[in-house]
């Protein structure tokens, strides 16, 4: 999973903030749940979780060491019970312990989705439900899509020999069989597209540069840069204009199946 900065996502990130505010939006609550947050980067959407559970607690766990030291520092609201801790999703330090567990735009940085959601499986109380938020496929190519093709050119291929993709964007009519495999049951599914304009080339440039590390850590600084601009350029000529991002989100609803309650 990815090693982000903490502060430096923190001051680029309203097109995530956006989309988990909406999800948190239409997400019901009792008050009293113990919640998991999945990727929880910086920890400002789980601290705004955690203010909605009086009588409950969430956990944020992120890969990143950097996400989780900016997270810590954030103040918990008067009232909430939230901590954090560094964790993988592949590997979570939890059993039967979850009502629910969210995850906004985070598990498509994990190639090994099965892996994930059975880890995700064993965290869920009998009866505990998950909501997962996250880039799916589509027929339009992602930037992560476009940076790949771009590594392949020959001036950067010898950079990335031997690199795999660090993310994966599901296929949405196979995730039901691919939760069923991890022992859980999908209740409710629902794609759509986004558009966002973040204003700038430059604004783009620097939203891509912070979630691009697995790629330009590979590189040397000043060709890091070269890079990630030939990246944008590339991109920019799918999107049409200097700026837009166009992506495709799936929500997925799922529940503990009882042959996970069982096992």
């Amino acid at each position: 999973m990815p090693l982000w900065d903490g502060h430096e996502y923190a001051e680029v990130s309203a097109l995530q903030r956006t989309l988990a505010g909406q999800a948190l939006a239409g997400l019901t609550l009792s008050g009293d749940e113990r919640v998991l947050d999945i990727g929880c980067g910086d920890g400002l959407v789980t601290l705004e979780l955690a203010a909605r559970l009086p009588r409950g607690s969430v956990v944020g766990v992120d890969a990143s060491p950097r996400m989780i030291e900016t997270a810590v520092d954030r103040p918990v609201p008067a009232g909430a019970s939230a901590r954090f801790l560094v964790a993988d999703a592949r590997d979570l330090p939890f059993a039967d312990e979850f009502d629910l567990v969210v995850s906004f735009n985070a598990l498509h940085w994990v190639p090994e989705q099965r892996r994930a959601l059975e880890s995700l499986a064993r965290t869920l109380r009998p009866g505990g439900r998950a909501v997962l938020q996250m880039v799916c496929a589509s027929e339009r190519p992602s930037v992560e899509d476009v940076e790949m093709e771009v590594a392949a050119r020959p001036e950067w291929a010898p950079a990335f020999d031997g690199f795999a993709a660090p993310f994966v964007h599901p296929v949405p009519e196979r995730y039901e069989a691919l939760a069923a495999a991890a022992g859980l049951v999908v209740a409710g599914r629902r794609t759509w597209e986004v558009e966002w304009d973040f204003g700038s080339r430059w604004d783009f440039l620097r939203w891509c540069t912070v979630g691009s590390t697995d790629w330009t850590r590979r590189l040397a600084p000043d060709r890091a840069a070269r890079f990630m601009a030939e990246v944008v350029a590339a991109y920019e000529a799918r999107a049409g204009r200097p700026g837009l991002f166009r992506f495709a989100q799936m929500r997925v609803d799922l529940r503990r199946s009882a042959s996970a309650v069982e096992n």
